[in-house]
């Protein structure tokens, strides 16, 4: 079973759910159907202030954790106290939206620290830690049903590369054994506005996942931007790196088959961003999983359904920190290596001190896919290995709004087209309107000539301002009388000549 290198365990896991995340996301959640595992009990509940009655808040206790029924007096409780609430934290970690936010910050704090009890030498501070956590998990306020924050992807059976039982599952390991992959949803208010769908894959290698860092943030601040954003929580190690690409793949079709269910929009941009291990995650489904490529590739025995019939190409990546998908760094890495011939546009970033080989690589990966497909490449200074939404202090921080912009700009959304509608001058009685594409990019250009084309004026959006040249034409040679910025009356004479000479219209 190949293994994401530990030097790439990103650095955000450090300070893994010690940050502060959101509560439940705004808005009327749709739930996926059949996707919790547990009966919803709801209540309301509401508390007297100084201003008068609270506002009534709903809350649930549908979230399948264990309880341990077992007293305190018994030698073995603590031992069976600590392997409970450890199950417990494994669940309520990969779901903040379901709790508020100030009990879900403190659980989660605490019950991290149970992962640093020997369970064969539990001494009175380690009783103390496992009841404070407890205590702090049944004070939970779960605000949300646990359908609506789980939003499970796969069937009953899901594709597995290898097989991989309970015993593989040790205290150690990051999941507990029944874990089912899921995106936690975090949706925009008016669907009809949505700009698009963004997956979220933290990193963490293969063995792990930093959402605190990587995840939840993230998928908060492109929320903002006007995404629909999910954090896919992927599986992990004891399962191999291609089970983790059958995640990403699923994830896409997922939203695709059940987009008109569940009432998404923006679905003409389905995206992913990923960090490290998330995005290997990403570029192994990129590479291996695209379009119509089934998941018997890497399991034969699997049944596809419905969802499997959807095409699992993206339209947007955003690769962070981590361009090698096929294991550990190599020295000759060379870069995406696919038959795929439908690549997503690529937003990659890195930091210039990142030392486990992802700075070359980013540059390899893109120079692998220049030409196939469009590719924008940013190296931060003073940054290194797990910056996430960025590192304070350093232009990493523009990383989230510079890839909406690139988005917008793949979508056609960008500030290179016609920008305000100037008004044609009078005497110019034909115009057209084209794309043309110089050293300062695209943009869409409105021309207009007089009768006999003696004369020419000419708008369009660059270096995201309006420009506007006019000139006299002897025999389609102009010279520029006018030029509004100053700095267009080299490129006047080749943006005239693209102007088709049989398709002029009049002007309105």
């Amino acid at each position: 079973m190949k293994r994401w290198s530990k030097q790439l365990l990103s650095g955000c896991l450090l300070a893994a759910l010690l940050l502060s995340m959101g509560g439940c996301q705004q808005g009327n959640t749709p739930s996926s159907a059949g996707s919790s595992q547990a009966v919803s009990s709801a209540a309301a509940s509401s508390e007297e202030t100084a201003e008068g009655p609270a506002e009534t808040v709903e809350t649930y206790h549908d979230m399948p954790v264990q309880t341990l029924d077992l007293d305190p007096s018994d030698p073995d409780y603590y031992q069976k106290a600590l392997e409970t609430e450890l199950y417990n934290y494994k669940l309520i970690r990969n779901v903040p939206t379901a709790y508020q936010a100030e009990g879900w910050d403190t659980y989660t704090a605490t019950a991290n620290t149970l992962l640093n009890i020997d369970p064969d030498n539990i001494d009175d501070v380690s009783k103390s830690m496992i009841d404070n956590a407890v205590a702090q998990r049944e004070a939970l306020v779960q605000v949300a049903p646990a359908a609506d924050c789980m939003w499970y992807i796969w069937g009953d059976a899901p594709a597995t590369a290898e097989t991989v039982e309970v015993a593989d599952f040790t205290a150690e390991s990051y999941d507990n054994a029944d874990m089912k992959p899921f995106l936690v949803p975090y949706l925009v208010e008016d669907q009809s506005a949505a700009k698009g769908n963004m997956i979220v894959i933290a990193g963490g290698g293969y063995s792990s996942r930093g959402n605190a860092m990587e995840g939840y943030p993230i998928a908060e601040a492109f929320r903002d931007l006007g995404y629909n954003a999910y954090v896919l929580q992927r599986r992990v190690a004891p399962y191999s790196q291609e089970d983790t690409w059958l995640d990403m793949q699923r994830a896409v079709r997922y939203l695709r088959y059940n987009a008109d269910s569940l009432g998404l929009g923006g679905m003409d941009c389905i995206a992913a961003s990923g960090f490290s291990g998330g995005s290997g995650t990403i570029l192994g489904e990129v590479a291996n999983l695209y379009g119509d490529v089934q998941p018997t590739l890497y399991d034969a025995d699997y049944v596809s359904d419905a969802v499997d019939q959807m095409s699992a190409d993206l339209d947007v990546v955003c690769p962070l920190y981590g361009p090698q998908y096929d294991g550990e760094h190599t020295s000759d890495y060379a870069g995406l290596v696919t038959e795929n011939s439908n690549l997503p546009a690529m937003f990659l970033a890195v930091g210039e001190n990142d030392a486990t080989g992802a700075m070359p690589d980013i540059w390899t990966l893109a120079n692998s896919v220049r030409g196939k497909t469009l590719v924008e490449v940013h190296t931060f200074a003073e940054v290194g290995h797990g910056f996430g939404a960025g590192l304070q202090g350093t232009t990493s921080t523009y990383w989230i709004p510079m890839a909406d912009t690139f988005i917008d700009l793949v979508m056609g959304r960008g500030g290179s087209g016609a920008g305000e509608a100037a008004e044609i001058p009078e005497g110019y009685t034909q115009m057209q309107q084209y794309t043309f594409e110089g050293g300062f990019g695209k943009a869409d250009v409105t021309c207009a000539v007089d009768d006999a084309k003696t004369k020419v004026y000419m708008t369009f959006v660059a270096f995201d301002q309006q420009q506007v040249v006019e000139g006299v034409l002897n025999d389609g040679i102009i010279t520029v009388t006018y030029d509004q910025s100053g700095f267009m009356t080299n490129d006047a004479q080749a943006i005239y000549n693209a102007a088709d000479q049989n398709n002029w219209q009049p002007v309105a």
